[in-house]
């Protein structure tokens, strides 16, 4: 079963792909955010192209777990999202993960400026590897 990882962010989209298991995330790319009708149509194109089975969206909770003006804002393209695509899409936290995302390049050897592009499709690689992680834990528990 493969999976779409979403990291929606201001000025960027990055976009993640399970193996066809559903087993193991990768970055897959980052688009450049236009408009909300532009944007979940690459995404819906991107989905049909690859032979996405459901997508994985982050939701950015505050610190204590609350919805702040960024998950409000990933609630709406959620909704938009729902409308033109017909998958199941799960909301899933995404705390940390542009920072460990960020670190994990600077690690590897990026500057700022050469990690700027990447990072969103790492962080949707962290948001769906999370995801495909406790969903195998959960099938292994029934």
């Amino acid at each position: 079963m493969r999976c779409l990882g979403i990291d929606f962010g201001g000025k960027r989209i990055g976009l993640a792909l399970s193996d066809p298991e559903g087993k193991i995330a990768r970055p897959h790319g980052v688009l450049e955010r236009r408009s909300p009708l532009a944007d979940v149509r690459r995404i819906c194109l991107a989905a049909v192209e690859e032979g996405v089975d459901e997508v994985v969206l982050g939701l950015p909770l505050e610190e204590d777990g609350t919805r702040g003006e960024s998950a409000a804002a990933v609630e709406g393209f959620f909704a938009d999202l729902e409308s033109h695509l017909d998958l199941p899409i799960h909301l899933s936290d995404e705390r940390y993960t542009s920072r460990v995302a960020q670190d994990a390049l600077r690690e590897a050897g990026l500057d700022a400026r050469s990690a700027r592009g990447k990072v969103d499709a790492v962080a949707a690689a962290l948001i769906l590897q999370a995801y495909l992680d406790r969903r195998g834990r959960a099938d292994a528990d029934e």
